[in-house]
């Protein structure tokens, strides 16, 4: 079994990964932080949880000088792969070095800040150490999610006709002091594009891109800051333009009173709706007046999923498509190109 360790102790890791280990049986061998204690209560969470902790050891930068740090938890020979939820910015050094150490690498999104710097990465994983079939994937649950597979099949099986349109509106309402994730300072003070809209965006674009099957080629788009505790903006609508001429519309916002997720895939004769819903996502089919021809809520288990795949990507040494490194990519170029107004959307490696 393929040991494994977690680089970063954060909310994610905790409420998110750690189940995922747990219900999987993945052997944990170490976890890591900046600080001993935040890397403590990750392990205590594990124990929380059922996983056998006696054998997993903490590593911190405080105890690097003690020789228990990030660079000693890389040298060990039996963690042959690390699950990296660290600060966007950190993330992509990290993977370099895990790499380097001959990890098998899954790396929490966006893969980085730009599309300047993801390129670069990529381009030194696939000249070094891809060659090594060593893994790097990237955590986009969307990908994995049950609920937007089925949709995803729905569409190319044809039960829509040929796909024409597709709208997405996803709202939300992040105050200080009411939500979690803005509480990390790295989110209250990003030195990253977009804030919110590139970190949660990414997830979105995710989900357009799978379940359509088309790439977004072209966008136009309008932004804005509403809250000013949510720099560098908190709010963008885009219409999107696809790779075989269908048409799009993407709305963001996390300063909306008015809590909304939805995703319409409109077809010749037909429309799937994806939405949020108690117990997962409601999906709907409807025909051209209306008529609802099925509905369901489908539990995604997307996390669930995609540490699955990767914990048997590990094993054989070959990633999975859904995870690649690329795709990531291409998420991170349409909400580049949307939080600078528009244009191509350029990946160039």
């Amino acid at each position: 079994m393929v040991g494994i360790a977690f680089l970063g102790a954060g909310i994610f890791a905790k409420e998110a990964h750690l189940p995922a280990i747990a219900e999987h049986k993945a052997n944990l061998l170490a976890v890591y932080s900046r600080s001993t204690r935040s890397a403590e209560s990750l392990k205590s969470a594990a124990d929380d949880l059922s996983i056998p902790t006696s054998q997993v050891d903490v590593y911190s930068d405080e105890q690097e000088p003690l020789g228990r740090g990030l660079s000693q938890l890389l040298d060990r020979s039996d963690i042959a792969a690390v699950i990296v939820v660290l600060p966007i910015l950190v993330q992509p050094d990290v993977v370099r070095r895990c790499l380097a150490a001959g990890k098998h690498v899954l790396c929490e999104k966006p893969i980085a800040k730009d599309v300047a710097a993801a390129s670069q990465l990529i381009v030194e994983y696939e000249k070094e150490f891809l060659p090594k079939s060593l893994v790097f994937s990237i955590a986009e649950q969307f990908r994995y999610d049950r609920a937007f597979t089925h949709v995803r099949d729905l569409i190319a099986d044809g039960k829509i006709g040929s796909l024409n349109h597709v709208h997405a509106r996803v709202w939300g309402n992040i105050e200080p002091g009411s939500n979690k994730w803005y509480e990390t300072e790295w989110r209250k003070n990003p030195e990253y594009q977009g804030g919110f809209v590139l970190d949660g965006g990414v997830h979105f674009v995710a989900l357009i891109r799978y379940i359509s099957g088309q790439e977004v080629v072209n966008t136009t788009s309008l932004v804005s800051q509403t809250y000013k505790h949510l720099p560098p903006l908190d709010t963008v609508n885009a219409a999107l333009r696809f790779e075989n001429g269908t048409l799009g519309s993407l709305s963001i916002s996390f300063a909306s009173a008015k809590k909304i997720f939805e995703f319409i895939f409109v077809g010749d004769d037909k429309v799937v709706t994806v939405s949020g819903a108690d117990g997962g996502s409601r999906i709907k089919l409807e025909d051209g007046d209306g008529k609802v021809l099925s509905a369901e809520v489908i539990d995604g288990q997307g996390v669930s999923e995609e540490i699955k795949a990767f914990l048997q990507a590990a094993a054989i040494g070959k990633a999975d498509s859904r995870a690649g490194p690329r795709e990531a990519l291409a998420d991170l170029a349409v909400i580049e190109s949307i939080c600078s107004g528009g244009g191509d959307v350029a990946v160039s490696l």
